[in-house]
């Protein structure tokens, strides 16, 4: 009888412990591919009919989408989920900083679930953005900006060396990265989709679509 009570005890304990927030860092499924002192990326990607733990946000980040896919967001405390859809090449900014998140996620399509999510570590900077790399920027907050570069078959765009890092996640096709001004890439580096290079100001590339589509990759610019 002592045995079974512990046992009960035990399972009690450990299913209290799992509803417990965590630091988005410590979640499982929220996995850090890299941090300097500009970002933090946060690679989250898991399967249909997962759900992570409650992890708490409190850092100011923006969110990259990579595949197509249906989600729910739970908020710690509430019983109801808000659906959420997918499209890879989406961006947004999430002012975590000022309004922080608790919540857990659950992967309710039929395909993988992947974002970047990507939390900024350097305090605003009291200054303007550079002439912008793409001509329609899609969005911009105080410390980053948002753009969408698409690049035609067998044509190329060019990341000019500024005062801003860069940091460019591919969406979809191929990119050559030739070093530009600085040196930034080591010769023969590609872009392909879900990976992300990280440049440093005053470093720029040539970025060339040697495929037979469109190739498309998102690039915030980060004072």
């Amino acid at each position: 009888m002592r045995l079974h009570f512990l046992t009960l005890v035990s399972l009690i304990g450990s299913t209290w412990a799992a509803d417990v927030p965590v630091p988005v860092v410590q979640e499982p499924y929220h996995k850090t591919v890299l941090e300097n002192g500009y970002v933090r990326i946060l690679d989250v990607h898991f399967g249909p009919g997962v759900t992570t733990l409650y992890h708490v946000h409190d850092v100011a980040s923006v969110v990259v989408y990579l595949t197509s896919s249906k989600n729910t967001s739970q908020t710690w405390g509430q019983t109801g989920s808000t659906p959420r859809e997918t499209t890879p090449g989406d961006s947004r900014y999430a002012p975590y900083d000022v309004t922080p998140l608790t919540h857990r996620v659950t992967n309710t399509g039929t395909t993988p679930f992947r974002v970047f999510d990507i939390e900024l570590l350097r305090p605003p900077l009291d200054q303007p953005f550079p002439t912008p790399q793409a001509s329609v920027p899609r969005w911009e907050q105080k410390r980053v900006r948002a753009s969408n570069f698409v690049v035609a078959p067998g044509t190329t765009a060019r990341l000019k060396p500024n005062s801003c890092a860069h940091l460019l996640i591919g969406i979809r096709g191929e990119f050559s990265v030739e070093a530009g001004d600085a040196g930034a890439v080591a010769p023969g580096r590609r872009l392909e989709p879900q990976q992300y290079l990280f440049f440093a100001p005053g470093a720029g590339a040539i970025l060339r679509n040697r495929g037979p589509e469109k190739a498309e990759a998102v690039l915030l610019e980060l004072k």
